[in-house]
């Protein structure tokens, strides 16, 4: 794209430094660009090559391969670009099934998580994307036309986090600029840019708000002027209405009940809200708990439960469980029935004797043999537990309850099912699968943090003794 403009002068050296300080974060600081080789982000790429100093700078192309040819050929622009450019160049081809349902949000899913593990891989922070005003317009446009909820009507933000170790930004440093401006300058300065033929294509919702809708609105009195203000207005009540909501959060599970993800939350404190407010603050905690946003449905049957005073559980995305409680709501994960055993990254669920496991949730289970005098006596500690040596192997199994589990617990006349147990031990049902027990061959010697069984009692003649000691997650 070389129109016969003149050419003006553009403040490269010193427009990415205005341009980040804006984004509050360091001129200098390294980042990785997504660069796709439209036009938006060969602008970007082009204010970090130029400035002065230029920050430490890597450019990624993720090839979706949806586009035969023209995506090669799109890739190959980047390369030779960057190349030009003296910029370091990565490459990512992910495969995706073109004819499947939800291939925008696919592919975004996708390309995401390979920018994260490029950035992590070179020890950036910090990810740039070339998204401008205009984007933001159509996401809002599309959102409204879904019935989003004020929470959902909100443009895309100019910067959020990736989940991971470690975390990554997302930052967008051009949410202020218009496509056409972005165009103008890179025409002016006779920079050439690829063109994605697909964005004429009328499969993609975006694509028809982009090409049919917004040019509507730009000839309506009032125009993009008058959507822009409604889109400032709308981010402007919603950051209103979130921080009376933002001190609402998950509390973890005391570590006695060993919980590897979730947490509970006052149901006084979501009862008590209007029910917009209610529907908002359920919607992120439920996004924030387990990384998947709630329906409208859902939440719609949320806030009926909580205006009932319903105590229930509801299913949530991921086969994860909200369970109503009558004065708390408790984000239950999958699994949590106790299907699933713990791991350990090195052992597996196997403690050797003496040794150490590292559970799932973060604890830590150490086995240990000492030897002490006849009589002697022992500690009170629910976490720490001594079994008589003798008999015992050397090598232990942890793992979570399962159906069909027997215990005959310490002081009790017999064995019974390991689920009467914990429930007349006053362990809440929503505990009961998720503590660790210790098995010598099968039989069940220790439910951690609870009770050791009658069988393995230390005898007033033991003097060999085997020392068990959770320690909870920090």
């Amino acid at each position: 794209m070389h129109p016969s403009q003149p050419k003006v002068a553009y403040p490269w050296s010193d427009r990415w430094s205005q341009m980040a300080l804006a984004s509050d974060i360091g001129p200098n600081h390294p980042v990785l660009i997504a660069l796709s080789g439209g036009a938006d982000s060969v602008f970007l790429l082009h204010l970090l090559a130029k400035a002065e100093p230029r920050p430490r700078v890597l450019a990624m192309h993720i090839e979706h391969g949806l586009r035969g040819s023209e995506s090669q050929d799109d890739s190959a622009f980047c390369a030779r670009l960057c190349a030009r450019l003296s910029i370091p160049f990565a490459r990512a081809i992910i495969e995706l099934d073109g004819d499947g349902p939800n291939l925008e949000a696919r592919a975004r899913k996708a390309r995401y998580q390979a920018l994260a593990k490029e950035a992590r891989a070179a020890g950036i922070g910090i990810i740039l994307t070339g998204h401008h005003e205009d984007d933001a317009l159509e996401t809002l446009l599309m959102r409204m036309m879904r019935g989003s909820d004020l929470a959902g009507l909100s443009g895309p933000k100019a910067r959020f986090t990736l989940a991971g170790t470690p975390a990554v930004e997302v930052i967008r440093p051009l949410v202020t600029l218009r496509r056409e401006e972005v165009r103008q300058i890179l025409r002016r300065e006779g920079i050439a840019w690829r063109e994605d033929s697909s964005n004429e294509s009328e499969r993609f919702t975006r694509n028809r708000v982009r090409n049919n809708l917004l040019p509507k609105i730009a000839d309506a009195p009032g125009g993009m002027d008058g959507l822009r203000a409604f889109a400032r207005a709308v981010e402007g009540l919603e950051e209103e209405l979130a921080e009376r909501t933002v001190h609402l959060c998950w509390k973890p599970f005391s570590p006695s009940t060993h919980a590897l993800q979730g947490g509970t939350l006052a149901r006084k404190d979501l009862a008590s809200l209007p029910g917009p407010l209610q529907r908002r603050a359920l919607w992120r905690l439920i996004q924030e708990g387990t990384g998947k946003p709630a329906g409208k449905t859902v939440l719609a049957l949320l806030a009926d439960d909580l205006a009932q005073a319903r105590n229930i559980r509801r299913s949530l995305p991921g086969n994860w469980t909200l369970q109503l409680g009558a004065t708390e709501l408790m984000l239950l994960p999958p699994g949590s029935g106790g299907e699933e055993p713990f791991q350990s990254p090195d052992s597996g669920s196997r403690l050797a004797v003496p040794g150490t496991l590292d559970l799932a949730d973060g604890s830590r289970l150490v086995a240990e043999r000492v030897r002490v005098p006849a009589g002697a006596g022992f500690s009170t500690d629910p976490n720490v537990v001594e079994l008589d040596a003798r008999g015992l192997p050397s090598t232990l199994e942890v793992r979570l309850p399962r159906a069909g589990d027997r215990f005959h617990p310490l002081g009790a006349p017999g064995g019974r099912e390991l689920t009467r147990f914990l429930a007349d031990a006053g362990v809440r049902r929503e505990d009961r699968g998720r503590l660790p027990v210790v098995f010598a061959g099968e039989e069940l010697v220790w439910v951690a943090g609870v009770r050791p069984c009658q069988g393995r009692r230390v005898q007033p003649d033991s003097i060999e003794r085997i020392r068990l000691t959770l320690h909870p997650a920090q």
